[in-house]
Formats: structure tokens, C-alpha cells, sequence
């Protein structure tokens, strides 16, 4: 009798459980409209210029440094709003993964795969090399007044806000997202401002010139979208 009032029990608990059940989920769309726009733009058309290179001033075996160049990205908004950037290697199938020495702010050298962008193909198909992007963490301004660099890394990160010794960006391949912005200089939280300023210091590398094998004029043909992330 006892056993049977147990099963009796449980049957009971399975039908109302079964009574409880549903057969449908809610999925909830959110967002938040807010005022305003922010526009990005860079100096000298947002072209960086290495110049005419004769190919007999290279080495033919070792990686060639070329040096750095720098650019200006200026993020300029309606009112006064928080809003990060990011940076996409459009040529990324060209990446060789050579070092480029000092490339990152700290003076290390840009290593990572993360880091690289592509310089385009020769015309026999083969990758010239790599150029890294840095932001010259002494110079940003928010609205003229000195700022600090923070980013966070989506994949890593998850959301937590970092100052980042090395100052790079990272190409945007493999789910590889840095957003950067500035942050007050006491904290590590984005600022909210109406003209941001970030010089940018382009370094590249190319292969040795017997791996290129260059026969004509050959361009550089890298290229980089960096798009906002309003936050």
C-alpha cells in the first residue's frame, strides 16, 4: 500500500508538470535610439604614402623594415557621445606574417597574426608583406583636452575596458574585434565627446626582393576600413 501511494504520488507530480508545460519561447529585440551621429575621417584622404622604393636598395634574403608614417583619425559627432572605432583588413588574404620591428607604441616588435595587414600581391601572386596600425597613445584628445587610450577586445575581453601597452589594432579576422576609444585620463570607462582625435602610426615590412621577385613597378595595395561602434 505504501509503494502504491508513492507511484500514485509520482504520477500526480508527472501530470502536473506536464500541465505547466509550454511549447513556445519569447525572444525579445532591443536597442536604444539615441541623438546624433558621429563621422570619421583621415587626413591626406586617408592615403599613407611610403613613397617610390628602388628595388636595388633592398635586400634580396632579409626582411626590409620601410619605416613609419602617420595619419590622423578624426571622429567628429552631432553631440556629445561616447563612440569607439574599429579596424577591417580588406587585403588580409595577402598577409605574409613577417615581424615589423618597433611597430607596436611600446617599441616591441608587431608579431602577431592579429595585428597584421596585408600590402597586396605582386603580379606573379605573391604577398609583398605587412604593415601593423598603432595609436600614439601620448597624442589623443577629446574635444582638445589630452585623453587616454582604452579598448576591449570582444573575443578576449568581453567587454571590460583596457589601456593596452602596445596601442594596436587588430585586423578584424577570426572574430578578432578591438574597439578603441579614449577614456578621462583617471579612469578606463569611454568618454563622451564631440571631436576625437587619434594619430595613427602606420610601420610596414616587406619580403626580400629574390621572394618578390619583381620584374615591373609593383604598388603597395593595402587597405583598411575602420568603421565606428557606438557604445
Amino acid at each position: 500500500m505504501f509503494s502504491k501511494t508513492l507511484l500514485i504520488g509520482a504520477g500526480l507530480m508527472a501530470m502536473v508538470s506536464a500541465a505547466h508545460a509550454t511549447d513556445s519561447v519569447d525572444l525579445n529585440v532591443k536597442g536604444t535610439l539615441v541623438n546624433g551621429s558621429c563621422t570619421p575621417s583621415l587626413e591626406n584622404g586617408g592615403v599613407v604614402d611610403f613613397g617610390h622604393i628602388p628595388v636595388g636598395n633592398l635586400s634580396k634574403t632579409d626582411i626590409n623594415q620601410l619605416g613609419k608614417r602617420n595619419i590622423v583619425l578624426t571622429v567628429t559627432c552631432d553631440n556629445t557621445m561616447p563612440v569607439a572605432w574599429q579596424a577591417i583588413d580588406n587585403r588580409n588574404s595577402t598577409v605574409q606574417n613577417i615581424s615589423v620591428k618597433g611597430g607596436l607604441f611600446d617599441g616591441s616588435d608587431c608579431n602577431s597574426a592579429d595585428n597584421h595587414f596585408g600590402l597586396g600581391q605582386t603580379a606573379g601572386n605573391i604577398n609583398i608583406g605587412d604593415y601593423c596600425i598603432i595609436v600614439n597613445k601620448d597624442a589623443i584628445t577629446v574635444d582638445g583636452i589630452k585623453a587616454k587610450f582604452i579598448e576591449t577586445n570582444y573575443r578576449l575581453a568581453k567587454g571590460t575596458w583596457d589601456t593596452l601597452t602596445g596601442g594596436d589594432a587588430t585586423n578584424g579576422v577570426n572574430g578578432q574585434w578591438r574597439y578603441i576609444t579614449a577614456s578621462d585620463t583617471a579612469k578606463s570607462e569611454p568618454l563622451a565627446g564631440k571631436v576625437f582625435i587619434y594619430p595613427l602610426v602606420v610601420s610596414a615590412a616587406i619580403q626580400g626582393t629574390d621572394a618578390l621577385a619583381i620584374t615591373d613597378t609593383t604598388d603597395f595595395d593595402g587597405s583598411t576600413t575602420i568603421s565606428l561602434v557606438y557604445i
